[in-house]
């Protein structure tokens, strides 16, 4: 019996040898070699009980040496997973650029508009800005755009995000409107129409206002945007509103259906953000409004950039207007503007990253963030899809860790496919808040003013320049120091060159600096003693596709982001494909970045079709010319801006054209 045990003492170490010298093998990315000292996995020796000093051994011990054995097997294959195959990650060659930045600040205060020095509401409004907004200093926008306007002369402004042009057209309009004599009064109607491109942008216009009219009561602020109920809307503009702030889409459904709302005695017209809501295919829109406008108004257009399109819609709303913030007078061959202005105090950062660690690597910059100090942060996701999925791994895993270690972290998501009353509550609530992190598609990109952001995050390369600009463009306002990070794969290393061709200057940061924080959370992943950066990031990992393989809805939601991750990329402008090549991508690695252990291959998906893999896909995207008009239509019918109308009804049309027979 002796022997018998002996032998099977002797097998169980032969075991434990055949596993060690697998994981002498086990290579590990030099990144992380220079940043940790406690790389090597921890012995087997030390992970297997203490040998007893009698040759004898229980059953019971038998079978836990076994099942810790096996454990350890399992922790390698993670390593494994998580840390193989990542492929050569080269350093960016960093160019410094001459950036371009707008002097911000102005040497003269509100009080110093010597326009109109008799009138004593203007100071009236003045101290009122003081009191209620904080404001003492004009920016240069507001300096030279508030004289303009307060003259009655139509003005084009262009200056970069953050710089006030709410205020620069909000104070004379407000101003001109009390001159107004006999008072006005709310059941006159609206003397002043402002377009926004956004609900959000409209509601945060719509509190401006009203903080602005607390000078003067007799002027009534009112809003009118895409879902919110058109009864109550109704409501509101038979009562009267005569500043209305409004969505295109929300206000011709109105004109077209309420009794009460005309343009007629419009004296104001103001189009914010212009080139957004050319993006968004609002021109025609806008065209139809202005032609419904009273002729004899006074207008302004504001806008971040420059380009062909903003040209052709100044033409048709603006009469001999003003430049303010352009370099040269328009000309009809103008081109897109090539150099974007960022705010002076905005630090941009790039890390590149293998596509296996992009979500560990935004946990670590999270827990890393979160740990040191409170933190309010946006991060920039490519679909609806992927900002439901991670606002529910992360509220539902990162959260409660941070939890354990005393720092409470709270998660809000905000994109178009929201109830309205939902997007409103989570707009004021992250508003107000002084910490938070808000996972967004880019309905949050564009002209809010949300305080006291400190780290703007795009998880995945923006499809323009453009839209890298006015992303980041949420933090560092009106003077503000803040912070930017752009996650690149390393077939996208070019995209850094582009921003270099723009005049935008930045900093490569490594991905490892950000694995390393996850070194803090150790003990709330379950590690006990000297844990390396590979244990804390494949034990977390090993939590998230966990938390996925357990609840069936979030399994689902990881489906669904990781197609709708590829159909965008997929998707990305012709210009911009050499930059960021989609036959460059490891399904695979976004597949684990998502938590799913499934392969790709094996994925039937009903948005794909029948089996997702790289050949499917790119046929799909990459084919003939015929396959690619398809997609085109199909990307604009599920833009959170598009209504889908026109798509639907060509396609309707499509279907019941009868064909022709030939006798």
């Amino acid at each position: 019996m002796t022997e018998i045990e002996d032998n099977s003492f002797i097998l169980n170490l032969t075991s434990v040898k055949a596993i060690n010298s697998k994981k002498e093998s086990f290579s590990v990315p030099k990144e992380f070699r220079k940043n940790d000292a406690q790389l090597v996995l921890p012995s087997v020796e030390e992970k297997l009980p203490k040998a007893r000093k009698k040759k004898t051994l229980q059953l019971s011990s038998e079978k836990n040496a076994k099942e810790r054995l096996t454990e350890i097997s399992k922790n390698h294959d993670q390593h494994a997973s998580l840390f193989t195959g990542l492929g050569t990650t080269l350093p960016l060659i960093v160019k410094k650029q001459k950036s371009i930045s707008e002097t911000l600040f102005s040497a003269r205060s509100f009080e110093d508009f010597d326009i109109h020095p008799h009138l004593e509401k203007l100071f009236l409004q003045v101290s009122c800005l003081k009191s209620r907004l904080g404001i003492l200093t004009a920016t240069k926008v507001q300096e030279e755009t508030i004289p303009v306007l307060l003259e009655g002369r139509d003005v084009l402004v262009k200056s970069c995000t953050g710089t006030g042009k709410t205020l620069a057209y909000a104070i004379p309009l407000v101003q001109k409107l009390q001159e107004i004599q006999p008072k006005i009064k709310r059941a006159d109607g609206i003397y002043a129409l402002i377009i926004v491109p956004t609900r959000e942008l409209a509601l945060q216009s719509f509190e401006i206002f009203s903080t602005l009219t607390r000078a003067c009561t007799w002027v009534t602020p009112g809003y009118i945007i895409g879902g919110e109920k058109k009864k109550s809307e109704k409501a509101r503009l038979r009562k009267g509103i005569n500043i209305l702030i409004c969505t295109p889409g929300r206000l011709l459904d109105h004109l077209d259906s309420t009794a009460c709302l005309t343009l007629e005695k419009i004296k104001f017209l103001v189009i914010d953000e212009a080139d957004r809501l050319l993006e968004e295919g609002f021109e025609n829109s806008v065209a139809k409004i202005v032609s419904k406008c009273n002729k004899n108004r006074q207008s302004a257009l504001l806008s971040a950039t420059l380009t062909k399109g903003v040209e052709n819609l100044a033409g048709m709303s603006l009469f001999n207007p003003d430049h303010i913030g352009t370099l040269t007078a328009l000309k009809e061959d103008v081109e897109e503007c090539k150099e974007y202005a960022v705010p002076k105090h905005l630090k941009q950062f790039i890390t590149v990253l293998p596509a296996k660690l992009r979500l560990v690597t935004l946990s670590g910059f999270i827990v890393d963030n979160c740990l040191k100090s409170g933190f309010k942060g946006l991060i920039f996701m490519c679909s609806q899809n992927s900002v439901d999925f991670h606002y529910s791994l992360f509220s539902g895993v990162l959260s409660p860790i941070l939890l354990q270690k005393e720092h409470k972290c709270k998660f809000y998501r905000l994109h178009g496919n929201m109830k309205q009353e939902e997007r409103t509550e989570i707009f004021r609530k992250f508003k107000s808040h002084k910490e938070g992190i808000l996972l967004c598609t880019d309905v949050a990109a564009r002209g809010l003013d949300l305080p006291s952001v400190d780290w703007i995050v795009q998880y995945s390369a923006p499809p323009s320049v453009e839209i890298y600009i006015h992303r980041v463009g949420r933090t560092a306002r009106i003077g503000k120091k803040g912070n930017s990070l752009l996650f690149l794969l390393p077939s996208e290393s070019n995209f850094s060159n582009l921003l270099a061709d723009h005049k935008i200057n930045f900093e490569e940061i490594l991905y490892s600096n950000f694995l390393q924080s996850l070194l803090l959370i150790s003990d709330a992943v379950s590690l006990r003693g000297k844990a390396s950066i590979e244990d804390c990031a494949s034990a977390l990992q090993t939590m998230y596709e966990a938390e996925v393989y357990d609840e069936n809805k979030l399994h689902e939601s990881a489906k669904e982001a990781f197609a709708n991750f590829v159909k965008s990329y997929a998707s990305y402008p012709k210009n911009m494909r050499h930059i960021l090549p989609f036959k460059a991508l490891h399904l695979g690695h976004i597949a684990k970045s998502f938590c799913m252990r499934e392969a790709p291959s094996n994925l039937n998906h009903p948005m794909i079709g029948h089996k997702f893999s790289k050949q499917s896909v790119r046929k799909k995207f990459e084919g003939t010319e015929k396959n690619k008009k398809p997609m085109k239509r199909k990307l604009q019918a599920i833009s959170e801006f598009d209504s889908g109308l026109s798509t639907l009804k060509s396609e309707l049309g499509s279907k019941h054209k009868k064909k022709r027979t030939l006798m």
